[in-house]
């Protein structure tokens, strides 16, 4: 019981232990970048953030690692410049994908169909590797 209860505080204890200056390190990047992102979002639009594509998945999936990085990490600049260059891609990508049906082909999915007609469509449910508990969750 006693290497359990050991091993939790050493999990629950950050390296050095806990100190005043570290409790409020985090909680001012963590307001800071907050603050940030909703720069972000409002300067870029309502796109920045949302998820229409594998491509924009993948983007706010890298933005929550630079986030959790600047929080938890030494520089909160570095992490921001990051996320604004990240940010900046993905505009510059959803701007050219727009336009050009070459990059819609490379960044974007096909739609497809998985219910039509109230009828499943097993072809595409099988090619696209989605099952109909995962329709019905959605």
């Amino acid at each position: 019981m006693d290497l359990l209860w050991s091993t939790l505080l050493e999990l629950l204890t950050p390296e050095g232990g806990w100190r005043a200056s570290l409790v409020l390190r985090i909680i001012l990047s963590t307001a800071l970048l907050f603050g940030y992102v909703i720069l972000l979002a409002r300067t870029f639009g309502a796109r920045t953030f949302a998820t229409f594509t594998s491509y924009d998945f993948l983007t706010n999936i890298a933005a929550g690692s630079l986030v959790a990085s600047a929080i938890l990490g030494r520089s909160v600049v570095e992490s921001g410049l990051s996320l604004l260059v990240l940010v900046l891609l993905q505009a510059g990508v959803s701007a050219w994908s727009a336009r050009s049906q070459r990059a819609r082909r490379a960044f974007d999915n096909e739609p497809a169909v998985l219910v039509e007609r109230g009828q499943w469509q097993d072809a595409t449910l099988r090619r696209t590797r989605v099952s109909r508990a995962m329709v019905e969750q959605a």
